[in-house]
């Protein structure tokens, strides 16, 4: 049927094409499209145990990435587990609107660590203590002196000119992130901005998308898909990744089939 379909629009001179398309929510398709290069640069702020350098080296074929974390039980690890890969750059330091050194809270669940204190007695916390069998004022294990640096310092320093892709998953911390990049983001360095977001009240003083649209949207960075929807009312944990992209990256995916097929 498909043949015999080609067959009448090639007589009437047109192609059938397929048109890749996917859903807002996923993410690492929305990566796929909008980053179509295979050896991307990509910086990963909030490492942990290494979840998103697999994550990106499934999605690419020879990325360079560079991860950021401030837990040394967790870069020692990485630093093992990629001893041999030149394309895995890891660094024991945290990110942050400038240098200096910081208390960084190491939390029994390790991908809650924080610059930010945990909030006592919510639910969020009560459920996760249950889950790890810990007492919830046992739930932080220990502080540690983090030595905090700025993604334009290190970009500088290192000559990376441009970044196809910034994650940023840091519990909170996530607007300082972004200042401490604001010759980056000002001259739209970054081509893919995805950074996590926690509106419950986890941490203290929990971030609002304001507080990072406030740098993005002014140097012409376009909101471009969230992770999932939600409020505080149906999740006592409420968060959602989403990505922004720079003016110029949302230009040439215009001239994507992708986009020239949802805008026909």
């Amino acid at each position: 049927m498909k043949k015999f379909i080609q067959k009448i629009l090639n007589f009437f001179g047109y192609k059938a094409t397929k048109i890749q398309t996917v859903e807002c929510t996923d993410l690492d398709e929305i990566t796929k499209l909008i980053i179509r290069k295979p050896e991307p640069v990509v910086f990963d702020v909030g490492a942990n145990t290494g979840q998103s350098i697999v994550r990106y080296k499934k999605i690419f074929q020879k990325p360079t990435i560079h991860s950021f974390e401030p837990n040394p039980d967790h870069t020692n690890s990485l630093s093992e587990t990629y001893q041999t890969d030149k394309n895995v750059i890891i660094n024991n330091v945290g990110v942050g609107e400038k240098e200096e050194n910081l208390e960084f809270n190491v939390y029994v669940k390790t991908g809650n660590s924080s610059y930010k204190e945990i909030v006592q007695s919510t639910t969020w916390l009560k459920t996760r203590s249950k889950t790890c069998k810990v007492d919830s004022k046992d739930f932080k294990t220990k502080t540690i002196n983090s030595k905090v640096i700025t993604l334009d310092d290190y970009a500088k320093k290192n000559n990376i000119e441009n970044i196809d892709i910034l994650k940023i998953d840091t519990q909170g911390f996530e607007d300082k992130v972004l200042l401490g990049a604001k010759n980056l983001i000002k001259e739209n360095r970054i081509k893919l901005i995805q950074v996590e977001l926690i509106f419950s009240e986890i941490y203290e003083s929990p971030l609002q998308s304001y507080d990072i649209e406030k740098t993005l949207i002014p140097n012409n960075y376009k909101h471009f898909g969230t992770s999932n929807g939600g409020s505080l009312i149906s999740y006592f944990i409420y968060q959602s990744d989403s990505i922004y992209i720079s003016q110029d990256t949302y230009e040439d995916f215009k001239l994507s089939p992708s986009y020239t097929y949802h805008n026909n």
